[in-house]
Formats: structure tokens, sequence, C-alpha cells
């Protein structure tokens, strides 16, 4: 197979302090597909199946690439997927080449047209197949383009038909008949016609293996580099293959929930932990597992409730398998969207490593991730029915005395656990976490330090055995492009001066020996912070049970504390103001102990950050118990006939009083 060197593997490190950043590790040689250089981290994208399915239109697609370039671009997402049902039907209409045909009733300006569309919003286009040759091709033996060659002499009808999930009847083709390969090359010369970054081959079987080849080849000889992807249900026993041929494979069948009203359902979900497991060894850069599409953020509809949303992402992170959306992206909840574009989760999925599995229990699971830091990634999950401790320790890990525990999902330090870390988890919930083992601090500034005086810096880390000098970098961006000191130095020591106050940077050292660069890290500080924090964003309150009510929200730059703020809001809007009910808060949430249920009412919460200068700007209002509109209805309904059946008693009562006071008639 080629190879390639993957030039960093991203991964999240706390030192001293525990406070996060971003450090870049060189690896070792990694293996690539055997025909293209792609796939350095899963792919991160949408795809149209789960919401869209049979009824996908240019304008749907459009609107989705309208909302990743908006809402996730910026996270890392990049591919915008159509997934099946844009042809006619195959069995009776192709094209002059006896390829599929697109509708157009649906893509009225074509498929290059989209393509284009969505590469003007910095995002890539991804494409759908199945194998074989078209009953209509074959019927009207369609010419093979830039061949004298027809369908009918490429088909086998001797074969069983390949796989498909709609019109069905695509027959098998003869490889080794001239034409056949070529037939292939023209449908790959087409799709990059289009501009597709992204081709998903559905239907594979163990007996496609050859039409999976001819597919490679001829994606290659396009000269465009475009992503493949086998789906689905592959067989583990031919993993090599799938890897030589391919940027990545499914490893079940679909997730989603047909036949019901939902998209997924926890126990299609819960099927992927043993995937995980069983498929971990063979994912890495160049080719990773696909456990189908990510559907957490279309509120009710999605068919889960929010911890199990969380671990479902949790689990796609820390097995690195492909990152995909599968949500309806017109209607995302807030919720969903935060689940979707926590950079610290993502990136766990970007970190160049496939999970482990580390337990499993009767009513739980560990996975973990051994960065090359010497840091590590873990994911606990409760897959029981009932609240569960769930617990690490850190000797299993390999790790001698104590470590600094970072929140993930939470951007919350937790401190130094000496012997491991334990998880009190509702049923189907989960924690993500980054674990440093004490032993391996050893830079300064403490990566995550703050109030750093911007007018004199000096970085300081260990001495690098063979280096002969080291290059030293300060950006204020953790990609490293917005360079503003680059310098070579002799010793594990390097100065700058009048850097900018308010600003997180991030510094990057590389030892140099025999003019090969080798990264030692990247990390992290602040300076000197002399304005107001922004206002916190993300504020979301999940009731609990009929008592207590969860907030979260996302960490504020600059921020030593936090205040929460609630008001009760009655049946009828009327609210009382707001009032603090926590403060000097350090993490980015908190529980309501004293939200009690009252039918009717409604509570309302915000928060402020804080810090020496003063408080920000208060979030946006984040609702609980909130009533639907046919509540508020009926309860409106209700009272006016409570009204009207209290004034009619009262009519009532009045009228027998005034008649029994008339004097009676003596009857003679």
């Amino acid at each position: 197979m080629l190879k390639k060197i993957i030039s960093s593997i991203v991964s999240c490190s706390i030192l001293i302090t525990g406070v996060f950043t971003l450090s870049i590790i060189t690896p070792k040689e990694a293996s690539a597909s055997s025909y293209n250089e792609l796939a350095d981290r899963p792919f991160m994208g949408w795809s149209s199946w789960s919401s869209i399915r049979r009824n996908p239109t240019e304008e749907k697609i459009k609107a989705a690439a309208d909302v990743m370039a908006a809402k996730f671009k910026s996270h890392g997402y990049e591919y915008v997927n159509l997934d099946d049902y844009y042809m006619l039907d195959w069995r009776t209409t192709v094209d002059e080449y006896g390829r599929w045909a697109v509708d157009s009733k649906k893509f009225p300006n074509g498929m290059k047209a989209l393509g284009d569309y969505i590469h003007k919003k910095g995002l890539k286009f991804g494409h759908y197949v199945t194998l074989g040759i078209p009953k209509a091709a074959v019927d009207q033996n369609t010419p093979i383009e830039g061949t004298p060659y027809h369908a009918k002499d490429i088909v086998d009808l001797s074969k069983e038909q390949k796989k498909n999930f709609n019109y069905e009847q695509m027959y098998a083709i003869d490889y080794s008949k001239p034409g056949a390969q070529e037939y292939i090359d023209s449908w790959a010369k087409q799709f990059a016609s289009y501009g597709v970054d992204y081709l998903k081959i559905d239907g594979v079987r163990n007996q496609d293996i050859a039409d999976v080849e001819a597919w490679a080849k001829a994606l290659k000889k396009t000269g465009r580099p475009i992503h493949v992807e086998l789906s689905n249900n592959l067989d583990i026993k031919h993993i090599d293959t799938w890897k030589n041929l391919s940027n990545g494979w499914r490893t079940d069948h679909d997730v989603e929930a047909y036949g019901t009203p939902y998209l997924v359902t926890w126990k299609k979900i819960s099927k992927r932990f043993d995937d995980a497991a069983e498929w971990q060894q063979h994912a890495g850069p160049g080719g990773w597992n696909d456990f189908d599409s990510l559907n957490v953020a279309n509120g009710s509809k999605d068919g889960i409730t929010n911890d199990e949303k969380r671990s479902y992402v949790s689990l796609w992170a820390i097995a690195a398998s492909q990152f995909v959306i599968g949500n309806d992206l017109t209607k995302l909840d807030d919720y969903g969207v935060n689940l979707l574009t926590n950079d610290e989760i993502i990136g766990v999925n970007q970190s160049g490593v496939a999970g482990k599995r580390l337990y499993k229990k009767m009513d739980s699971q560990v996975f973990y991730q051994s960065l090359p830091d010497g840091s590590y990634n873990l994911a606990l999950f409760n897959t029981g029915a009932s609240t569960q401790h769930v617990n690490i320790k850190w000797e299993d890990l390999g790790i001698k005395g104590s470590a600094f525990v970072r929140d993930l999902w939470n951007h919350q330090d937790l401190g130094s656990m000496e012997t491991g870390f334990t998880a009190n988890l509702p049923t189907h919930a989960s924690r993500m976490i980054h674990v440093v083992p004490a032993s391996s601090l050893t830079i300064s500034p403490k990566s995550g330090a703050s109030e750093v005086s911007p007018t004199n810096v000096t970085f300081k880390w260990s001495a690098k055995l063979g280096a002969e000098s080291y290059l030293v970098q300060v950006a204020t961006d953790s990609s490293m492009r917005n360079i503003v000191f680059d310098q070579t130095v002799s010793d594990p020591s390097a100065n700058v001066k009048e850097l900018d106050k308010d600003t997180r940077y991030y510094w990057k050292v590389s030892s140099v020996s025999g003019g090969k660069e080798t990264q030692i890290g990247i990390y992290s500080f602040h300076t000197e912070i002399t304005t107001v924090p922004a206002k916190p964003s993300g504020m979301l309150a999940t009731r609990n049970n009929k008592d207590s009510v969860s907030l979260t929200w996302n960490p504020s730059f600059g921020a030593t504390s936090y205040t929460v703020y609630r008001k009760k809001v009655n049946g009828f809007g009327v609210s009382s103001d707001y009032t603090p009910i926590a403060e000097n808060l350090t993490a980015t949430n908190f529980m309501d102990k004293t939200a009690k249920r009252h039918t009717g009412s409604t509570y309302s919460y915000i928060v402020t950050a804080n810090n020496t200068i003063s408080e920000s700007a208060k979030s946006f209002e984040a609702k609980t118990d909130q009533q639907s509109p046919a509540q508020v209805a009926a309860l409106t309904v209700f009272l006016s006939l409570l009204i009207f059946s209290k004034l009619f008693t009262i009519a009532r009562d009045r009228f027998k009083g005034s008649k029994s006071s008339i004097p009676q008639r003596k009857v003679a």
C-alpha cells in the first residue's frame, strides 16, 4: 500500500493546571488507501438519507449546504452528501452511455451546478452509486463511451443481480470482457465532471470485490481526489481488501429506525459498542470505520433521550468513526447542535486514534484512546437500565501515580485524581474525559495558563536527546496559521515580547536534527485580561425530575466565575423578576434542586460570566417545563369554563333567593 507521513495527531492535553490545550504530536508512518492519499482523519459532514431519504431535491440539498456553511463548517465539517434517489427509474431510463439519468424535475440545474454551489460555500460534494449496469442500458444496448462496445457486450445475466435499495435490476458485469472497465471509467469520469469529492458505493458484498476494484481503478484515472466509502454491513474477513480500495467501510446495517416515526433507537445504536471493539484495530489514517449517521438534533423526532444522544456522539467520537450528521438541518434544536459542535469532543474524533475497549461489564463499558503525547481520552458508558457507578483504575491504563482529569463535554477541569476516576451515570448516560499522567508534565508556561504578562513571555521545555536546535512558533489560532513569532534557538527556552492583552495564544515547539523537524507539542496560554467576559452561549435547561433542573452552557473567554439567575412564569405568562440562585460557579453547569414542577408554570434561566473587571451581558434565556400552544389553549378553555360555571352558579343561587322572597298565593 502507498505510505504517507501523517503530519500531526490532534489531541487534548492538560498540563499542571489541568486546563485544556491542543497538542499536536508527530506519529510514525501510517498506511493509506492504495489509490489515493485521503482520509488522514474520519470525514465530517452531512448525509441526506436519514432525514430526506427518497425525496432529495436541488433546493433541499442547497438548503443543507447553507446550514452546514453557517453552523458546522467552522467546526471541521466539510461534506454535503447526496445519498440516493436523485436518478430516474433505471429500469426504463438511462443516459446516452447507459448510466443513471439525473431526475431533472428534482435537480433542474443538474449535478455540476449543485456541486459548484456547494464548493462556493467552501464545502465538498458527496454523491452515491450502487454496483452493476442498469436494466435499461442492457435493454437499449447503449454504447460505452469512447469505445466500440455496448452494454450487451459486458453484461453477465448468468449471475444474480447486484444489491441495491431502490429500483433493483442492476445486472452483473463481466470484467473479463473488453469495454467493462471502460464503462465504469465513463461513470467515474462523469462524477468527476460534477465536481464530486466523495462517493458512497452501496450494496457491497463479498462477491462484489471485482466491482469495487473496477471503481477504484476508474476513480484513480479521473485524477480527482475522491473519498470512497463502502456500504453497508461489510464482512470483517475481507477488511484488508476494503482498506486497499476505500477510505471507509460501514461495519453494520443502517442505524435508522425504519417502520417507526423516529430516526433511530437506542437498541440499534448500542449494537455499535461491539462493532467498535471488533473493528478498532483496522481503523487509522487512510481508512476509518463507519458506524452510520448521527441523528441527535431534531428533538423528539430523533427517538432517544438526551443522555442517549450524548452517548451516541461519545461512542462515535472515541471510536473515531466517520462523523456524519443525518438530521434535517433546517429543523435543528439547540441541544443537538451543541452536541455536534463541541470542539473538545470533535478533537477526540479527529485525534487519529480509534479507541480500544478497556472494560466490558454487564451494565457498563469503557473505551480509551492512547495518544502519542502520553495522555488519554476516555469514554465511560452506562449501558444498563438503572444508574451505575462506572470506574476506571489508572493502573489498568499503565499510569503510575496521579493524573489530571478534564471533563470534555462540560469543558471543566476536575483536578488531580490519585488512583482513578468514578462517574455516577444515569441510564444510558456517558462521560468523556481527558487524562494526563502527572509524570508527563514538563513545559512552562503551564498549558492553559491565564493572566500571563504580554510584555515578556519565557517558554521552557524539556531537552530532547539528539536535538541540534529547536523551532518555536507562537500563533493566535490552534492550527498555527496566524504566526506572530517564529524563531530557531539552540537551548530549550525562548523569549517573546510585546504580545497583545486579552488574547489566547498557542505556542508550538519542535526539535530539529539533521534537517528533520519533529514536533514536541502545541500548548496554549491567555495573556492578561482587561475586558469583561463575553456573555455565555449555548444555555440549556433540562428537567431531571419533579424537583430538579440541570443547566449547562459554553465557557466564556476570560471568565473566572458564573452567576445563574432564575424566574418563574405562570400559565398566563405573568412572571417574577430574575433573581440569582447560584454565584461564584467555576464550572459551566449547575443543578437547580429547588425547581419544583407546578402545573401551568415554567422556569426561565439566564447566566452571566464574571471576572475582576465586571459581569458580562446576560445569556439568552433557557426555559424548562414549557407549555405547548395546545396545552395553553386547553388551560385557557378550562379556566374559562370554570369561571363561566362559577358565574352561572352565582346567578342561579341569586335567582332562587329572589324567587323564594316573593309571597305565595294561598289556595282557597
